[in-house]
């Protein structure tokens, strides 16, 4: 017998919701955001789910909703490990001149010299591209503007500046 989705379907496991999340709390979600995010799994569960497996459905129910809490731990937590370089709080100018260029790299319509060169970025193992890329940015170009100059993915690049950057907030987050 196929499970029926509709609101009643949702109402029915609300109760259940409620549970998991008594007790659970993941960074960068809201309650009312997990609460959805279960919603969601109840519906692919009800979609996904095969009686002919010899499992109930509020067995397979609660592992799925299990699996999409640890799946959103599991992005907080890489999110955690990760800095992006667009944002950037001003007011902790403790990595030094890096700073500075990412600040450049965050908001293109500043048109305030910066203090420092790109230079500077050499001891962060930057390639030539990288190097163009953040000149540009610096400019105020877009990431249109720039995949259209370099010939190459602006968003690629800037990833591959963000995996070094991390690299280099955890050589200065250690001292």
């Amino acid at each position: 017998m196929a499970i029926t989705i509709n609101d009643d379907l949702i109402k029915q496991w609300e109760p259940k919701i409620h549970k998991i999340l008594a007790d659970t709390q993941v960074r960068g979600y809201s309650k009312e955001d997990l609460e959805q995010e279960l919603r969601i799994s109840i519906i692919k569960a009800a979609k996904g789910f095969n009686e002919d497996r010899g499992v109930i459905f509020h067995t397979y129910l609660h592992t799925a909703m299990i699996n999409t809490i640890r799946t959103l731990i599991s992005k907080a937590q890489r999110q955690l490990n990760t800095q992006s370089i667009d944002i950037i709080d001003d007011d902790s100018d403790t990595r030094g001149p890096i700073n500075k260029i990412l600040q450049a790299i965050q908001d293109p319509t500043d048109n305030t010299e910066p203090i420092i060169t790109l230079d500077i970025l050499k001891n962060y193992n930057l390639s030539d591209l990288e190097h163009r890329f953040l000149k540009l940015r610096m400019e105020g170009l877009t990431m249109d503007e720039i995949t259209a100059i370099l010939g190459e993915s602006a968003y690629r690049i800037r990833h591959s500046i963000r995996g070094k950057v991390g690299d280099f907030n955890a050589t200065t987050s250690s001292t």
